[in-house]
């Protein structure tokens, strides 16, 4: 049997395609009981909150019902140390790798929308500086790193400088690490309600409700989110409305959303004990995954 971290089965849900639109009837049926709910997603997070409970619930029948392709993860440029390639599943729920922390270094955005050729050439000066060596022995400063950055790319490819307050690093927890023993279902239920009635509250009219489902454009460039709000609305719409008050109305939905979102995702946790879920290998290879190398290695010792 095969084991996913938290982080592994998350991205899986994000990769894989259904065979059909998640409508409110299924979304009632199958994922949880609240039309409320269901109104504050767009159709992309319907899609993972219904894909996560059902292979949770029974990866076998999620996989004849409802699967239909899984693509190999891409690089999306953001980081420096990601590769594109398949998921990874282990065999042994004490492998090494299941139980590290997930980091990385932040690529700046503006470096990304310059291409692959930039970001190969900003990996290779990150690395070359050696800033992840330093960082991991605790001698990184980020002022410097910062500095050496202002003084080579911005002057190079017309790009704003970054201040000292750079996210440089994506530390994430152990993801194996599912703290769900204290989960509280009445608690749950009386969140996912506040909740609901803050978002309800806060985008109260269906013009503000159809933008909270566009979060997304939040880190998007302003010629984009001009480009879709023109597409929803009007091409005066920004210019009346303000982009200021736009960006703020995204981050509030993002903020709720997210809230809601994590207490479902918990409660599916807990409901189908993930952290001691045992998957079956064939079926998670034929969604695509392949056997971490050190279990695999661990694997071919034993036999």
């Amino acid at each position: 049997m095969a084991h996913l971290t938290n982080y592994t089965f998350a991205k899986l849900c994000r990769k894989l395609s259904v065979n059909q639109e998640i409508n409110l009837e299924l979304f009632l049926k199958d994922v949880f009981n609240d039309p409320k709910i269901f109104s504050v997603f767009n159709k992309f997070e319907i899609r993972y909150l219904f894909v996560y409970k059902q292979i949770l619930e029974d990866l076998d029948n999620f996989q004849k019902i409802y699967y239909q392709e899984v693509p190999d993860r891409e690089d999306t440029q953001r980081m420096v140390f990601e590769k594109g390639g398949k998921l990874k599943y282990h065999l042994d729920s004490q492998c090494n790798l299941i139980n590290n922390n997930f980091i990385d270094f932040n690529i700046p955005p503006e470096i990304t929308d310059l291409g692959d050729n930039v970001v190969q050439e900003y990996r290779d000066w990150f690395k070359a500086k050696g800033y992840a060596d330093e960082y991991f022995n605790n001698q990184l400063d980020i002022s410097k790193m910062v500095f050496d950055y202002n003084m080579k790319f911005p002057p190079k490819y017309d790009v704003p400088v970054l201040n000292e307050n750079y996210k440089l690093i994506t530390d994430l927890p152990n993801s194996n690490d599912v703290k769900t023993e204290t989960f509280n279902y009445e608690t749950f239920l009386l969140n996912i309600d506040h909740l609901q009635k803050k978002h309800e509250n806060i985008f109260s009219c269906k013009t503000t409700r159809i933008i909270s489902k566009f979060d997304y454009l939040l880190d998007k460039k302003d010629d984009e989110i001009r480009e879709k709000i023109s597409e929803l609305f009007s091409d005066v719409f920004i210019e009346n409305y303000g982009m200021d008050k736009l960006k703020n109305l995204f981050r509030q939905a993002k903020s709720i959303k997210y809230e809601i979102m994590d207490n479902l995702l918990t409660y599916f946790k807990w409901t189908y004990k993930l952290k001691e879920k045992d998957f079956n290998n064939i079926s998670l290879e034929k969604f695509g995954l392949v056997c971490c190398g050190g279990c695999k290695k661990n694997q071919q010792v034993i036999n």
